[in-house]
């Protein structure tokens, strides 16, 4: 598995698209690369306010030959999603 191209093609298909959810997005866009596998789930494994609008989750994006962490802050009165960063592994 190549790791260094599928996170090269997903920050930049994070950066051309304005997805409403960004976790499907990244399901979607994994899901382009055979060797990652099928989806196994999706998973919030943190949840933290930061101030009284802004809100940081982070999720675990489960496939069957690697997992990506992404960390998201998100504000819930505009409907509105930022990617702080991303792992894969």
């Amino acid at each position: 598995m190549n790791i260094r191209k599928i996170k090269l093609a997903l920050a930049v298909g994070l950066m051309n698209s304005s997805p409403n959810n960004i976790p499907n997005a990244i399901k979607d866009l994994m899901l382009g690369f055979k060797e990652v596998g099928a989806f196994l789930g999706l998973t919030v494994t943190g949840n933290e306010r930061l101030n009284p609008v802004l809100i940081k989750e982070t999720y675990a994006i489960r496939f069957e030959h690697c997992t990506v962490d992404v960390d998201l802050v998100s504000n819930p009165i505009t409907q509105s999603q930022a990617v702080q960063g991303f792992q894969l592994h």
